[in-house]
């Protein structure tokens, strides 16, 4: 069940952060999942995401319940939007760091109540900002 007052006073939270290796086998295996150059020197993009959530310091499981929810309760990834300050590196360790955002309180004619909640999640190597991944998160909430 949610909140009465919606989450806000969770705007700002960070998440425990931690650390992700940029490994060239996984660079490989994205690449070529995605259907780009398996030998590019230049990790793919998506891996900013991976690594982002790779290294948040938190399960899925334990950000869901910040908000109340569960897996059961069917959350849904709502947006998703990348920024590249600077290319990731082969072998590179990044720091992960990040924060919710927003929190959004919504009501559809036919979707009914559900909550979207906004997080970032920022990579760095060493004093470098390396990239930003902001995504969404839509908790649907049901009738008690």
């Amino acid at each position: 069940m949610s909140e009465p007052d919606g989450y806000a006073h969770l705007i700002g939270r960070e998440f425990p952060g931690g650390e992700y290796t940029v490994a060239p086998w996984r660079a490989w295996l994205t690449a070529d999942t995605l259907l780009d150059d398996p030998y590019d020197e230049v990790p793919h993009p998506v891996l900013a995401w991976m690594a982002g959530v790779a290294g948040w310091g938190m399960t899925w499981d334990e950000f869901f319940g910040w908000f109340d929810a569960t897996a059961d309760d069917g959350p849904m990834f709502g947006e998703h939007r990348t920024t590249m300050y600077r290319p990731l590196r082969m072998g590179a360790t990044y720091r992960v760091s990040g924060r919710v955002v927003s929190a959004e309180r919504k009501v559809g004619r036919r979707a009914g109540t559900m909550d979207i909640v906004g997080y970032e999640l920022d990579l760095h190597l060493g004093e470098d900002h390396v990239a930003r991944c902001f995504n969404s998160i839509v908790f649907p909430r049901r009738p008690a």
